[in-house]
């Protein structure tokens, strides 16, 4: 049985549709150094249209981070 998060066994996906961030993109972020809410919010723009991925790409955050 895999033992990853039910979010890393999801294929991509848009997690921001306002701005049409990608799972893979809010990866590639926290992988060149974006690794809070806010340098994601800066630099994708995540969470600054209607605000429904913020839960998400903070969950996406934090178990990115715990990898670490």
């Amino acid at each position: 049985m895999d033992n990853k998060s039910p979010l890393a066994q999801r294929p991509d996906y848009l997690v921001c549709t306002c701005m049409g961030v990608m799972y893979s993109d809010i990866i590639e972020a926290i992988n060149n150094g974006d690794t809070t809410y806010a340098s994601l919010q800066e630099s994708l723009m995540v969470g600054t249209g209607c605000s429904s991925c913020v839960q998400e790409v903070k969950d996406i955050l934090a178990e990115k981070m715990s990898e670490k």
